[in-house]
């Protein structure tokens, strides 16, 4: 069984960026609430709230950390003018067109987790960006890097387009793409076999991936080995879609225990950390302890009244 390797965070926040062609982040923050028990803010474009400045000198980091070849080590380069203008670009307009490129997913995170906790790292928030961005790691086995639907950690990433193009379709598609057949005409001969760009089941299998990203806050182990789980690690697109939409349950017996016991123990362990640690706060928790409490209409019963203190706000 997993095990609490950190509190329950008082708050999961959800990022977006780019175009993320219909992903539905309220859709996806409700289903993180009712399952976990933990209020979600929908924070929107990671980029709005920065400076000109700040995001020049962040259009020259994305600039400098692209993969120019998968097949080899990467090592960090002077971009030229045109890369950092295509980034300045691209992180001012959310709508702006992706190019394909690979980021190295590693620093990718890096620069996003200084975006978000500005070097004061939170365990009180799980933060999670979905992007429109391909990232990769490097493969130790076979020596080359690989596009990731995901990246766990503090934030996590997810990736929309990796979830497309990370992992594999059928290998017949391959075959008959080697051999010439029109890749639309290909995607029509398989169409629901695998996720596509805009795709309207991306939402739902996304609750997966955004199951996983919590787990990993905290305990440390986002996966199972259990096909029918929606923690399975997926690598084909078969299993991606079986695993998030045609399993035998949602999770698996194990897992399905351990996320009845993480909503019995929240949000009273994090209310009772956020009260003493002036953690920010969204007024969700209120609405999920109010509904646990039976507080209608701000009125406390009687027996409750005295002992509710609201959580407390920074700033």
């Amino acid at each position: 069984m997993n095990d609490f390797i950190h509190h329950i965070p008082a708050c999961i926040d959800l990022y977006k960026e780019g175009d993320l062609r219909g992903l539905n982040l309220q859709n996806l923050g409700r289903y993180l609430e009712e399952k976990t028990g933990v209020p979600f803010r929908n924070q929107g474009n990671i980029y709005k709230k920065y400076s000109e400045k700040k995001l020049e000198a962040l259009a020259k980091k994305l600039a400098s950390i692209k993969v120019k070849d998968p097949g080899g080590k990467f090592s960090l380069g002077v971009p030229l003018q045109a890369e950092i203008d295509y980034e300045r670009r691209r992180i001012r307009k959310p709508g702006w067109k992706v190019f394909g490129i690979l980021y190295e997913g590693v620093l990718y995170q890096k620069l996003v987790s200084d975006l978000i906790f500005e070097g004061r790292l939170s365990l009180d928030r799980c933060s999670i960006l979905f992007t429109n961005q391909l990232f990769g790691t490097w493969d130790r086995d076979n020596w080359r890097y690989h596009a990731r639907v995901s990246l766990y950690g503090f934030p996590s990433l997810i990736s929309i387009v990796g979830l497309v193009e990370a992992p594999a379709k059928p290998k017949e598609f391959y075959l008959r793409k080697q051999m010439g057949t029109p890749i639309e005409s290909l995607k029509e001969e398989y169409e629901g076999r695998f996720l596509d760009h805009g795709d309207s089941r991306m939402t739902e299998v996304l609750k997966g991936y955004a199951m996983q990203a919590f787990l990993f806050h905290l305990t440390g182990d986002p996966f199972c080995e259990d096909r029918n789980c929606r923690l399975f690690n997926s690598h084909w697109q078969a299993e991606v879609l079986h695993s998030q939409m045609d399993g035998q349950y949602e999770f698996c017996p194990r897992h399905e225990a351990f996320i009845k016991e993480l909503k019995d123990r929240s949000p009273f362990s994090s209310l009772s950390y956020l009260s003493t640690s002036c953690q920010e706060a969204d007024d969700s928790i209120t609405r999920i302890v109010n509904s646990r409490l039976g507080i209608t209409n701000g009125n406390v019963p009687k027996i409750l009244d005295g002992a509710f203190q609201k959580p407390k706000k920074c700033g």
